[in-house]
């Protein structure tokens, strides 16, 4: 073997090991970095994760052009939303905690219209999630009342509603009035959802069974993920873990000021 052909060996190597060093989190942990915590919506007694975001159509698994994969996903029944959901370990909101996640719980929220992808905008299609800076709650959940209205549920009457505004919505609301009721089977080009899943099943059932197989590092780099959350929602949260046997030092960093 020649000099040059031995370099290129050593080069390729050491090319391989670095790649292999950084691993990226598992995607049920890096998903943690576009989850809020909402505390406990009324009528309900568990902590609540949410997603930041609507769930786009590259996260759904659609094959579209590289400019559509941010849009939010539409066209979508609730089953085929909820079993996406589940798949992924999570699922739909109830009605309580939608209006929990678009109140942040201080009842009404209104977005100016130039905040938000509704029909005084005069687009009159989706755009990519996240755009609308202004318009996120204070929890920092964005899109609420804009680019596509979002399943949910009451699960005492079995009712399926399709939340919030929309491209093709006017005067947004966050209340009873933004609540759009369908079939569960129907589907709509303003229509999507966005994910939510119980805190502590979520944590103690996806999360920590992972945890021992990341590097001290990794650790570090989703609990920062999580130390975003709301400091008094995550140390409630972290009492009712511990409660339940979560690992005291999982719930000690989760709590920390």
């Amino acid at each position: 073997m020649n000099r040059q052909a031995l370099i290129l060996m050593l080069l390729l190597g050491v090319g391989a090991c670095s790649r292999s060093a950084v691993q990226p989190l598992p995607e049920e942990i890096a998903r943690l970095e576009f989850m809020l915590l909402l505390e406990p919506a009324p009528f309900q007694r568990t902590w609540s994760l949410a997603g930041r975001f609507e769930v786009t159509q590259e996260e759904y698994g659609l094959e579209v052009r590289r400019t559509e994969r941010n849009l939010p996903v539409a066209m979508v029944s609730f089953f085929e939303a909820e079993a996406w959901c589940q798949e992924h370990q999570m699922r739909l909101p109830t009605q309580w905690e939608w209006q929990q996640l678009a109140t942040s719980g201080r009842g009404g929220f209104v977005v100016p219209e130039t905040a938000r992808n509704s029909l005084e905008l005069g687009l009159r299609r989706r755009l990519p999630v996240g755009v609308f800076e202004r318009g996120k709650t204070s929890l920092g959940a964005y899109d609420v009342l804009g680019n596509v209205r979002e399943w949910c549920v009451d699960p005492t009457l079995e009712i399926h509603y399709a939340s919030g505004g929309s491209f093709a919505t006017r005067d947004a609301s966050s209340g009873v009035t933004g609540q759009l009721e369908m079939l569960p089977e129907e589907r709509a080009e303003d229509v999507g959802f966005r994910y939510f899943a119980d805190a502590d099943v979520y944590l103690l059932q996806v999360v920590l069974p992972l945890w021992p197989q990341l590097t001290r590092s990794e650790q570090k780099q989703a609990m920062q993920h999580m130390v975003q959350w709301r400091a008094n929602y995550r140390i409630g949260l972290a009492e009712e873990l511990r409660l339940e046997g979560a690992p005291e030092d999982f719930c000690t960093a989760l709590a920390q000021p």
